[in-house]
């Protein structure tokens, strides 16, 4: 039987073998077999000796490959040329485009995903597509663990092949199964960021990348690929030397997709990281917030347009969206022991939260963040708030943030602490040397004063009048003109008996005031009324949280006292009477 190679068209055979060479001697091999020196490393400044002898192991290398293809250098010679091979447009019918990576294209709680912008920048375009994969989920950063569905946005096709904290050999691992499985037309690889974060060497990342491909081409000959470079990253406690590594990545990248490239499956770089800010796109170290998710999109979607053909580039300037959860808390408030106790539902996306608080009556003061710790309880997170004045209004706004980027906050929680009255005080009394004192009250932090002087002078009535006495016979005496004739006529002989004199009261036991002078008077309270309700009182205000009032005033008052709570005003005590 005549070998199949002998028959075939010289271009034909040139194709089989392309994807040979890739599908089956790439396992054994580092990209650094393919991929010339001068690819490995952007340092190095070869001179012009060394050029020549580069281009001339290159073109040795072709020519090896072609007359392995080939079978030698006769007849296919003309039809192979020099030219590149033009890049295939996007097949017939509906797309089939499945996203791959870690934690980067997975993304986790309250996220977007680029995924998610990506696909709206696809559908917005018109282009018949489909996300496929054998995930719908993002990464839990409550349960530390798969399963999160709490998209931002949860309305787009949610399928990918992305695992949080997968390394691009576990992608290579599972990526010829998952491709046989869902067959896409388009695979979307950003992945190496765990590798190169926890030091692993850019060389051997790029050949987990390159083996991805060869992986999959195994399921799918014609599959395109568009590999993500790196964004950098910020905050690890060694930037330095990680951005170091990822630059070597993002470097060897170009060079390794021209090398995997071949004209029926085309490998071409999405420039992520141009113009990404990790200190402003991530939200921690390593992982982008809704800004570097767009910009990670926005690089796919113009490698996709360009030169795959698939849509159009990402709309410039790219949007600017607000970071951190985009769900805000409904707090509540509910007073607890010694302070006041805000609670609200988990912010889906959301690692921390802080609360600010300001006092809005009386003496209102200036917002300030509490420095609390949140505490855990199920769905439920809280603070408990303490060194609250009573009665005093306040104002709570709890903000969560996912990261360092804060999100949308809560609307305003308005709190009056604490403002339940104090009983008054009990059992007023007065030394002798004038001084007002009384029993605490527990839940008083001070007291105040009120005196109402009184008018201690005898009325009209209290006054006692001169007694009345009935007259005795020696003091009768006859009226003036019987006088006159006493001389002149003989006296009228005396009454045979005479009417007894009238008794006199006797004199009581106590002797009465002398006539005309006024009775002691009695100093008493006026009417009971205290100061929220009778006349004529006076404030002294506070005299601090001790039980005593040492009298600054002279002459007889009443004294009332009230107790307080900060802002709360209390009761007040019964009078008791200061006659001096």
């Amino acid at each position: 039987m005549q070998d199949q190679r002998d028959t075939e068209e010289p271009a034909s055979r040139w194709s089989r073998a392309s994807v040979w060479l890739t599908a089956s001697h790439w396992r054994g091999r580092t990209w650094r077999d393919l991929v010339p020196a001068r690819a490995r490393s952007r340092r190095f400044e070869p001179g012009p000796l060394g050029l020549l002898g580069v281009m001339l192991a290159a073109m040795a290398v072709t020519l090896l490959i072609i007359q392995q293809a080939t079978g030698g250098f006769g007849e296919g010679e003309e039809e192979a040329g020099d030219q590149p091979e033009a890049v295939p447009g996007p097949p017939e019918g509906e797309l089939r485009v499945m996203p791959v990576g870690d934690g980067l294209t997975q993304g986790s709680s309250g996220d977007h995903t680029w995924r998610y912008h990506l696909w709206s920048h696809l559908d917005g375009a018109d282009v018949d597509f489909a996300f496929v994969g054998p995930h719908d989920d993002m990464y839990s950063l409550e349960e530390d663990g798969h399963g999160d569905h709490s998209y931002a946005e949860p309305d787009f096709d949610t399928a990918h092949a992305a695992r949080w904290g997968r390394t691009v050999d576990d992608i290579a691992d599972g990526i010829a199964e998952e491709a046989a499985e869902h067959e896409p037309h388009y695979l979307l690889i950003l992945a190496g960021s765990d590798d190169l974060v926890s030091g692993g060497d850019p060389d051997l990342v790029l050949e987990g990348i390159g083996e991805t491909v060869s992986t999959a081409r195994v399921a799918l000959e014609d599959a395109r690929f568009v590999i993500g470079e790196l964004p950098r990253v910020e905050g690890t406690g060694e930037d330095a030397a990680v951005n170091e590594r990822i630059d070597r990545f993002n470097m060897g990248l170009v060079d390794l997709a021209e090398q995997l490239s071949s004209g029926e499956s085309p490998v071409v770089v999405a420039q992520v990281s141009e113009g990404y800010e990790p200190e402003f796109d991530n939200w921690d170290e390593a992982h982008p917030n809704v800004r570097g998710e767009v910009k990670i999109a926005a690089a796919f979607a113009d490698a996709l347009a360009d030169p795959l053909e698939v849509g159009e580039p990402f709309p410039r300037p790219l949007p600017e969206l607000p970071a951190g959860p985009s769900t805000p808390p409904d707090p509540e408030a509910e007073e607890a022991g010694d302070g006041l106790r805000i609670s609200w539902d988990q912010v889906s996306g959301a690692t921390d939260y802080r609360v600010e608080q300001r006092r809005t009556e009386p003496e209102p003061d200036e917002a300030t963040v509490l420095p609390l710790d949140v505490e855990r309880d199920g769905a439920r997170r809280s603070v408990l708030v303490e060194s609250l004045l009573s009665g005093a209004g306040y104002e709570f706004v709890v903000h969560p943030y996912k990261g360092r980027d804060a999100g949308a906050g809560s609307d305003p929680l308005e709190v009056v602490y604490d403002d339940e009255p104090p009983p008054g005080p009990d059992t007023l009394s007065v030394r002798e040397d004038g001084t007002v004192v009384w029993d605490e009250v527990g839940s008083a932090s001070h007291y105040e004063v009120w005196v109402r002087p009184l008018d201690c002078s005898a009325s009209d009535d209290s006054r006692r009048p001169l007694p009345t006495r009935t007259p005795g016979p020696e003091s009768v005496r006859a009226p003036a003109d019987e006088r006159d004739q006493d001389h002149e006529a003989p006296a009228s002989p005396p009454p045979e008996s005479p009417s007894p004199p009238p008794s006199v009261p006797p004199v009581p036991d106590e002797s009465p005031d002398p006539p005309g002078v006024a009775a002691e008077p009695a100093c008493e309270p006026r009417d009971g009324q205290a100061p929220d309700g009778g006349d004529g009182w006076q404030g002294q205000g506070s005299v601090g949280s001790d039980p005593l009032w040492g009298p600054t005033v002279s002459g007889p008052h009443e004294v009332v006292v009230r107790s307080h709570r900060d802002y709360v005003p209390g009761g007040y005590s019964d009078p008791v009477l200061l006659e001096s």
